[in-house]
């Protein structure tokens, strides 16, 4: 019942339960988000050359990338999914992408 009131699974209530139980209160604290997964160095060194052929290579009409654009290509090249907000969040893809990968733009929105 706990479970349906709190919208969670009853494994959830029940690793929170044995937590308390072992740990006091202090052990039902956050530890934070979960890791998402990221780009290693190795692996954004080749998304940065798939990048800089641009997007027609890979089939988009833009002359410029965005970013689910990017979310795309980086599973069929990488195997590595990441959102949109992940992929945002790391400074040299985000650098990479408004910057290196993409030549001056002349289209408007």
């Amino acid at each position: 019942m706990l479970a349906k009131d709190l919208r969670v699974s009853v494994r959830s209530v029940e690793r929170w339960r044995r937590a308390w139980r072992e740990g006091s209160m202090e052990a039902l604290c956050s530890a934070g988000p979960a890791n998402s997964p990221t780009i290693a160095g190795p692996q954004f060194a080749v998304l940065e050359k798939k990048l800089g052929k641009g997007p027609s290579i890979h089939r988009f009409d833009d002359a410029c990338w965005t970013l689910p654009q990017v979310q795309t290509v980086i599973p069929r090249r990488l195997w590595l999914s990441l959102s949109v907000t992940t992929l945002w969040r790391l400074p040299k893809a985000a650098r990479l992408i408004l910057a290196d990968a993409c030549p001056p733009c002349t289209r408007t929105r």
